[in-house]
Parts: structure tokens; sequence; C-alpha cells
């Protein structure tokens, strides 16, 4: 069996602790045998990402940018779980199914474990690794006196921040996922219409918390291009409401939308002129001009990120992050004797 998941070119933290997490909590169990894949932690449960004709484990993967896969769920799939109860209704399966994110399990590893709040200190920000494109979030950082952390960087790395911190501003879903495991508290913020209600609703509902972030806003003027250019283009995923039937709902008029046959063209044609070629023009203008055109942006960015700083944070309930994190574990003894079976 070979761990699979989401490869950013740059790297991602979020996804890129796939690497070693697994061998950390299964010791030798994989072998990279390609024709069985386990589906780990990512939002990679849809038919872009996932390889056809593969026999599959689910282990806590969830649903959020497309459709799954045609034949997600025949005798070729053993789902164990899903990240929450949003994937889980959307992939028609029990709801018993949707438990959590799997980076909960880190809290098992001797390396990751909490450090006492006295030990602690400071306030960080870690973005979307998209919003790295064309935001200047580590300059509204500094402006701000929050730490900024790059999410491009190794995931371990990442994690310590995490966990050596006071409050995590947590604009990608992981920073969240991570502290909350780490028992730091967190601070849902948004930097752009590309961050996906769905998916931090999805989450959020398997921990008790209702999601209500902060915005941001953008942090450069090309990044305020992009995000006003992202629903020509069908990569807008935020929503106001979070309430799980609204968020469910507006997942399924997207899907029947993407699903059309112009789709794909129209897609590849309004991004390249909405978003690529505008965007390749500012890049070239803000070389020249770059305190004109972004001052505001960064000084109203990092005001607000001063403001979400004061905002104090959330946890999950230690009764309630304990039990995800016992069902997580009670499915992952499970995973070797599927694979056996499957042999």
């Amino acid at each position: 069996m070979k761990v699979y998941y989401y490869k950013s070119a740059k790297g991602n933290f979020g996804d890129d602790l796939n690497e070693w997490i697994w061998d950390e909590l299964l010791p030798g169990f994989f072998d990279g045998n390609e024709d069985f894949l386990f589906s780990g932690i990512g939002t990679i449960i849809n038919s872009v990402l996932m390889p056809k004709h593969k026999r599959w484990v689910v282990f806590s993967s969830g649903v959020g940018y497309g459709a799954p896969p045609e034949n997600f769920g025949d005798d070729n799939w053993d789902i164990l779980c899903v990240r929450g109860p949003l994937s889980a209704r959307v992939l028609g399966l029990s709801e018993d199914k949707g438990v959590t994110d799997g980076a909960a399990l880190l809290s098992l590893l001797p390396e990751f474990q909490p450090i006492p709040e006295t030990d602690r200190k400071g306030v960080v920000f870690i973005p979307h690794h998209k919003a790295l494109q064309s935001g200047l979030w580590e300059e509204a950082c500094r402006r701000s006196g929050v730490g900024f952390v790059n999410p491009e960087d190794d995931a371990r790395s990442v994690i310590h921040r995490i966990r050596q911190s006071k409050l995590v501003l947590a604009d990608a879903m992981h920073a969240a996922i991570i502290a909350d495991a780490m028992r730091v508290p967190w601070v849902p913020v948004v930097s752009s219409n590309h961050i996906n209600t769905f998916k931090w609703v999805d989450w959020t509902e398997t921990i008790n918390i209702t999601y209500k972030p902060w915005i941001l806003g953008s942090s450069s003027l090309r990044e305020s291009v992009r995000n006003k250019s992202l629903r020509l283009y069908g990569d807008c995923y935020f929503m106001n409401e979070s309430k799980p039937d609204v968020v469910i709902d507006e997942f399924y008029r997207m899907k029947v939308y993407k699903s059309r046959r112009w789709w794909p063209l129209y897609e590849s044609l309004s991004r390249a002129v909405f978003y690529k070629f505008p965007d390749k023009i500012l890049a070239f203008v803000e070389r020249f001009f770059f305190t004109a055109f972004n001052e505001r942006y960064i000084s109203s960015a990092a005001e607000r990120l001063a403001e979400a700083a004061r905002f104090g944070g959330q946890l999950s309930d230690e009764d309630v992050f304990r039990h995800n994190v016992k069902k997580l574990n009670d499915l992952l003894v499970k995973v070797k004797s599927r694979s056996d079976k499957k042999e």
C-alpha cells in the first residue's frame, strides 16, 4: 500500500505531513505498492486528483473542490472515515463515517505533545498557500507585530511554530486543525474568496464549533484583482453563510454547473482573460510602483491582523477532541487488517 496525497509544486504543510505521519503511526506498514492506495489527509476526494482503476483505503480525506470519482464506493473502495459530516453526506455515506481530520492524530506522536501555555509565546498568521501568489502578507504581519509562517515551509517546522505559539490566526485550515491538536487557541481568518467554506464547516462540525471567520481583505492590488475574478472561473469557495444545509446546497449547485460540457473551455479562457493576463501586467507595474499601488492594502491588512490577534481564539472541548482522536486511532488499527484481506 502507498500513501497518496496532493503535492503542491512549492509545498504545502497541510498536505506534506502525509509524507511521514502515517509511517510514524503505522511503522513499516506502507510498502509503496501503487496498486493499493491510502488516501489520508487532504481535500482529494475528486475525479481529477484520484487515479482511476485503483484500490483505495480512504481515511479522513475530504470533499471540497469537485465531484468524487464515478466509481467511488464500489468494491475497489474501502472507506473507513472521511473528514466530516458534510463530506459523508455528499458522498452518500452514513453519518458515523464523518469523524474528523486525520491531522488530529499528531497529538499521539511524542514529538508533538502540547507545550504548557506558560512556555508558549506570540501570535502567528498562517495564510493559505495560494495567498502567497499575489499577497504581501509577510509585510502586513511585520507591521502588525504578528509572526508570519510560510505554509510552503517544511511541515514539521510549521507544526512546531504552531505548538510554540499562544495564538494562531488560521487562513490555512490545517493551521487551525493542527493548532487545535496542539491545544493552541486559533482564530479562523479569510484572506480571499478562495477560502473554502465547505471544507471548514465539514471540519468544525466535528468539533462542535460554528465557523465564524474574521475577514482580512486583500494585502495587495494584485491580490484584490485576483479575489474579484475568482467567481468568474469557478474558484470562489467562500460563503457568508455557514449553516451546513446551505453550504451543501451550494456545493451541489457548483457541481452541476461545472459538470456541463462547455465548462472546461470556459474555465480555461476566463481564467486567462480575467486573472492570468491582468496579473502579469500588475506584477510588472508593481516592480516600479510598489508603494503607490499597495500601501493602503498592506496597511488595511495589517490593521485587520492586529484586530484578529486581539480576538482571543477558541479551542474544541477537550473531551470532544479526545473522543475524535480515539475514533480515528481505533479505525487506524483496522487499516492493516483491511490490507491483509485484500492481498
